[in-house]
């Protein structure tokens, strides 16, 4: 999915969840983290949005590990969780980023691509629902923040 789409997902997620973790859905600071926290594990792709702002570390990953692998895992995202929480960041600061990180990887396991949740095993999750910039990603982003919408309203 594209940079837009994810930030879209990430902030629709939160303010979907935020609730049920007991936190303000509409608070500027976690809402900013949430869309930080979507567009972190593609920090692996150097012409992402991310990774062309961040070349000294995209460049690297990608050589490295290359695109959408431990970046694109749970393991990365509890792991970093884990870090946070363990040198005593807030709950309200790991929590969006978390959420936001975690939208990334729901959102790009419905292109044909998929990623690799449980990195590092090889198999792949994903669902073929839309392809990255495709009018069916625009209407995926759509029903999400409408779902977000229709919640945050009340409805």
């Amino acid at each position: 999915m594209m940079a837009g789409s994810h930030v879209a997902i990430g902030l629709a997620a939160w303010t979907l969840a935020a609730p049920v973790l007991g936190l303000p859905p509409l608070s500027p600071a976690a809402l900013a983290l949430a869309a930080a926290g979507a567009l972190l594990p593609d920090i692996d792709h150097p012409h992402s949005w991310l990774g062309r702002r961040l070349p000294l570390v995209s460049r690297p990953l990608a050589a490295l590990l290359g695109h959408r692998g431990v970046t694109h895992s749970l393991l990365a995202v509890a792991g970093c969780a884990w870090l946070l929480a363990a040198q005593g960041v807030a709950r309200g600061i790991v929590a969006p980023l978390a959420l936001g990180a975690l939208s990334h990887l729901a959102a790009d396991a419905l292109t044909p691509a998929g990623l690799r949740l449980g990195w590092p095993l090889r198999a792949r999750v994903g669902l073929s629902l839309c392809r990255t910039g495709s009018a069916a990603e625009a209407a995926v982003v759509g029903a999400v923040v409408a779902a977000a919408g229709w919640r945050i309203l009340g409805f």
